[in-house]
Formats: C-alpha cells, structure tokens, sequence
C-alpha cells in the first residue's frame, strides 16, 4: 500500500480516503478484524515512518502548528484509534501484555487529537473511554492535548518506536 507524497509530504485527502475505506470495508460494513488491522497497522507504520523522515530531515525539529500539521494529527489521531480497536478484537482476553498496548493506543489517540476540547471531537473521546472501559473494567481519565504542539510531540514518542 502506497501513501501518495506531494510537495515532500503526505497528500492527507488521499490517506483520509485510504484510512476511510479500510474501516469501511472491514470494520463497519463487515468486520473482518485481521484484514482491518494488517491494513491499518501498514498505514499507520507508514504514517509514523513519513512523520520521522520528516523530523530527520528538519535536524530534529518538530513541525509548526499549521494547518497541514492539524489535519495530519486528526487523521493519525483516528488512525491510531482503529488500529487499536482492531487489535482489541483480535487479542484474548487474557492477554495483559496485548490488554496494555492496546489501551496505550487509544490513550496515543486521544493525546494526538487536536482541538480535543471542541464539540466536534467529543465523540471520538467519548468512543475512546468506552474502548479502554471494555478492556479493562474501569473508568479512564483521558489526557487530551492543549495544543497542536503537544499532539506532535506525543506522536513523535510513540513514531519513534513504531518505525518499521
């Protein structure tokens, strides 16, 4: 699966409709769990391998709050969720070790969200507490950023250790 680059970055309108599609295809309409995760953890290594190539070639800086940067954080924010979701429906219940990953994603996701305190993402919050809920039984206090910058900066953690 290729990621189409403009200008030296990702063309975002073409991973949303690959994101889009994949949970479409195997999470909505017809869950299919193993394909839905395979695809989308591909995506995702891609996303986080694109963001760090990015990094190295500013010498280490991270982006600045621009636009593009926002919608980038939306889309790996959701991006991030899905694959958790779909790892959660593949693991056995009692697997702690895979329990634990997966409740770090949806944490990951709801940290990338930018503009998390705005009405429109509500729902995807509200989505992630009751995924962690369901793994684990209890009730989760999210840490959402208050900013772009910090959205980068907890994705640029996790891309680190999630290149492929």
């Amino acid at each position: 699966m290729t990621i189409e680059m403009k200008n030296d970055l990702l063309n975002l309108p073409s991973l949303q409709l690959k994101m889009d599609r994949i949970v479409f295809e195997n999470i909505d309409t017809k869950p299919n769990w193993s394909k839905a995760f395979e695809q989308l953890d591909e995506l995702l290594h891609k996303v986080a391998n694109n963001f760090n190539d990015y990094v190295a070639k500013n010498n280490g800086e991270l982006p600045s709050s621009t636009t593009y940067w926002t919608l980038y954080m939306d889309i790996a924010s959701k991006l991030v969720y899905f694959t958790g979701l779909a790892h959660a429906n593949l693991i056995a219940e009692d697997d702690a070790d895979a329990r634990a990953h997966v409740i770090k994603l949806y944490e990951l996701s709801a940290s990338c969200i930018p503009n998390a305190h705005t009405e429109s993402n509500e729902e995807l919050l509200s989505e992630i507490q009751k995924s962690i809920y369901q793994l684990n039984d209890e009730e989760v206090k999210l840490t959402v950023a208050d900013n772009v910058e910090q959205c980068i900066k907890a994705f640029k953690q996790f891309a680190e250790s999630y290149e492929k």
